[in-house]
């Protein structure tokens, strides 16, 4: 029975152990994440090496340290003369100088832990604590190291590092104390850091934001809808924003903190909705880029981006309607030829908005299909209020591409009328074979007097499809 109470016994006090550190590790792991820039890994000479700055060698906050603690109030633990201690870098890492470890926190002053195996040419490294024959002066009885006492890795170059030149990287190391006489002096399985922090990650090399600027498109008599209603009198011109490019402070390969150029330039793309644009510039201090737009895109090549930002200002041609832009701008940017300070990227800033006003916008309607065997499809327009209005229309074709914009007509006050699909296609520009294809459709309804919320009209809208042999004759 006496033998049974002491199986016990063993038993809760392992349980405990294990519940207080992880399988009888006594150790508990810090490091501060070296954060590389992977342009400037990919572009350096040697790729594979980089330097590591641990141990307060190097931006702050870059370390590696190992911390002796006692599993529980009951298991002391120490590391025992002799002992090993093993640093394990990530799979494809090794080590291209010779590591070294700072003993200290409680550990006594004369305490060392030389190399002992592993180390360059190798992704671990071996120390072993406190031998005899390496104490200054001699000691052949020196102590072990205790609870509190920290081990910190200084700094060391690394090669096979070329999976940080794709960012987003994250990757971790282990140490792991062993070949204790005492078992609960050992770590069982080799510790990683707090809550699971990379000791390696790799970003593109630079921030980005594109701020500060939309506006809105007056609907209202007389521009209807061709320029901005920023401030009266309305625009031709309007700023969508300012786009800046800034480092994000990563480190280089010799683990300095890596900037940009102040020569580097970039490519910038805007995505956004460009109908009615002339043209666009790019202004960075006295360099202005200026492009004609796509439907869909703004391309500027070789702006400076390494000093400064970019303000992104619109040209209306003064004669056509304009497209809103509610979801904002997006812009992608991507580094010119010869350029290694930073990688490809992309910001968005969804309050960069352009959005109507003084007018209606009317739908999206989703049923506008081409006419075949006698069906075909109408949009129906009523004008309840006191003043003329002018029609556009906005049409997401069925093929996909950049969305159709034309006038389709006027409609007085207190008129009802419909437009066939070929009417609105012929403004448009759109084609539509039969009616298996389908067009998304937006009326926007322009006209009265600036300022006003509808600008004195009151327009309705709606899409209707005609059976064979169907009539409409009349709309109010």
């Amino acid at each position: 029975m006496k033998k049974f109470n002491v199986v016990a016994a063993s038993a809760v006090a392992l349980s405990a152990a294990l519940a207080s550190g992880s399988a009888l590790a006594h150790g508990t792991l810090a490091v501060g994440t070296a954060n590389y820039n992977a342009a400037a890994i990919a572009a350096d000479p040697a790729p594979t090496v980089i330097t590591v700055p641990w141990n307060g060698v190097g931006p702050a906050g870059v370390f590696g340290a190992y911390t002796v603690t006692n599993i529980s109030n009951v298991v002391t633990t120490s590391l025992e003369v002799n002992s090993r201690f093993t640093v394990t870098l990530p799979a494809g890492f090794s080590f291209n100088s010779a590591p070294s470890l700072v003993v200290g926190g409680a550990a006594p002053a004369t305490s060392v832990a030389p190399l002992f195996s592993g180390g360059i040419g190798s992704q671990t490294a071996t120390f072993i604590i406190n031998p005899p024959n390496a104490q200054i002066p001699p000691n052949p009885n020196p102590p072990p190291l205790p609870a509190g006492t920290i081990l910190s890795l200084n700094q060391v170059a690394v090669q096979g590092a070329t999976a940080l030149a794709t960012p987003g990287t994250s990757l971790p190391i282990t140490v792991q104390a062993t070949a204790n006489s005492q078992t609960n002096n050992d770590d069982l399985t080799p510790v990683s850091a707090n809550l699971g922090t990379p000791a390696f990650t790799s970003d593109a090399g630079v921030t980005a934001t594109f701020t500060g600027g939309g506006g809105f498109i007056d609907l209202a008599t007389p521009t209807l809808g061709t320029k901005f209603g920023v401030a009266p009198p309305d625009t031709t011109t309007l700023s969508i924003g300012v786009v800046q490019l800034s480092s994000s402070g990563s480190l280089s390969a010799d683990g300095v903190s890596h900037g940009l150029n102040s020569t580097d330039t970039a490519t910038l793309s805007i995505s956004g909705f460009f109908n009615g644009i002339t043209s666009a510039s790019a202004t960075n201090g006295a360099s202005v880029v200026t492009v004609t737009p796509s439907a869909g895109a703004l391309t500027f090549a070789a702006v400076p981006v390494g000093s400064g930002s970019n303000n992104i200002t619109l040209l209306a041609n003064g004669t056509t309607l304009l497209q809103a832009n509610p979801a904002g701008f997006k812009v992608a940017f991507t580094p010119s030829a010869a350029v290694t300070d930073f990688l490809g990227g992309s910001a968005t800033d969804s309050t960069d908005s352009i959005t109507y006003t003084n007018g209606q916008v009317l739908g999206p309607f989703n049923f506008l299909t081409g006419a075949d065997a006698g069906y075909t499809s109408l949009v129906r327009i009523n004008n309840a209020g006191n003043a003329t209005a002018t029609l556009f229309g906005v049409a997401e074709p069925y093929t996909g591409g950049p969305a159709l914009v034309g006038q389709i007509g006027t409609i007085g006050a207190g008129i009802g009328t419909v437009f066939t699909e070929a009417q609105v296609g012929t403004a448009l520009g759109l084609s539509l074979a039969n009616s298996g294809q389908r067009a998304t459709l937006t009326i926007i309804a322009t006209g009265g007097a600036s300022g006003g919320p509808v600008g004195n009209a009151n327009v309705a809208a709606s899409t209707f499809l005609v059976n064979p042999g169907g009539v409409v004759d009349n709309v109010n």
